[in-house]
């Protein structure tokens, strides 16, 4: 048996996949583009079964329940002192290539404080997640990644753009990636 799905339904497929396994033993899952459906540590991340595709910058593969408890609970951090969120503004200027070490450093540092106050249980790609990346040139990459790959929410300007989501952009990826043109591996 061979459950396929994108989206809602790959992460449908992903769960079927886990409670079946006993049932159907050649059972293989492929979901694209599917939620985040299981904390670490449990069957449906654990299920070796499932083969997790992931675009690159796909909204709806690195967002939980725990994500968006822990977004909520760094601005309200970021609300509540006003002396870091001016640090932040100050040490953040330019573009990130442009910072010196000392103000990367102190980022970093910040960063693990705020995680400290983020303890949202997260939810993650099931099974065995192989991530696809979209380079220049229309050049794709494939590699897999551990769980831990989507541990943080990837805040940027398009993490909303649900253009990275549609099926057409996992069916383009696929069809380069058999034809062998345009991949790095």
């Amino acid at each position: 048996l061979v459950l396929v799905g994108h989206s809602l339904g790959g992460g449908v497929a992903a769960v079927l996949g886990t409670l079946w396994q006993e049932v159907f033993p050649n059972l293989m899952v492929f979901a694209y583009g599917c939620p985040c459906v299981g904390p670490l540590n449990t069957k449906p991340t654990d299920n070796m079964n499932i083969v997790s595709v992931v675009g690159e910058g796909d909204p709806f593969s690195c967002l939980s329940l725990g994500h968006i408890a822990d977004v909520s609970a760094a601005l309200s951090r970021l609300c509540d002192d006003q002396e870091l969120r001016n640090a932040i503004l100050d040490r953040t200027q330019g573009r990130l290539d442009e910072m010196d070490e000392k103000n990367i450093s102190w980022c970093a540092t910040e960063m693990e404080k705020l995680r400290d106050h983020m303890q949202g249980e997260k939810f993650f790609p099931s099974g065995r997640i192989l991530h696809v990346a979209f380079g220049p040139s229309k050049n794709i990459s494939l590699r897999q990644v551990s769980a831990d790959f989507f541990r943080d929410l990837p805040l940027h300007p398009r993490m909303f753009d649900l253009t990275r989501h549609v099926p057409g952009r996992y069916e383009e990826a696929l069809a380069r990636l058999r034809a062998g043109t345009s991949f790095n591996c």
